[in-house]
């Protein structure tokens, strides 16, 4: 998956992100609501990518990771719904042809 820049929050609008597989995703919402990062997070249908290095170095997070992820952004998300001050990720919705979603996840480590 490319590299960004900077981290997708900081980003100016269009965003296009294009993965392995040569596919175009385009930022949708940024600093998701922590319950929707939940809904995403859950549902098998969604791509989740992991924005390691402040954001900015995408991979694609497996499933056996996404139990694991949740348990680290319902306690340290920096977006509506979690605490700022304390907060280390970020969460944003990306869209592809047919309706696929993606959840990214910034990491600010």
């Amino acid at each position: 998956m490319q590299s960004l820049p900077t981290n997708p929050d900081r980003l100016e609008q269009p965003v296009l992100l294009i993965d392995d597989a040569g596919d175009a995703w385009q930022l949708r919402t940024k600093r998701l609501d922590l319950r929707v990062v939940r809904r995403l997070i859950k549902d098998k249908a969604a791509v989740v990518v992991l924005g390691e290095s402040g954001g900015t170095r995408p991979r694609l997070a497996v499933d056996d990771e996404r139990s694991i992820l949740w348990g680290k952004l319902k306690d340290s998300y920096m977006g509506p719904g979690g605490e700022w001050s304390t907060g280390r990720y970020l969460a944003h919705e990306f869209h592809a042809e047919a309706g696929h979603r993606m959840l990214y996840i910034e990491d600010h480590c």
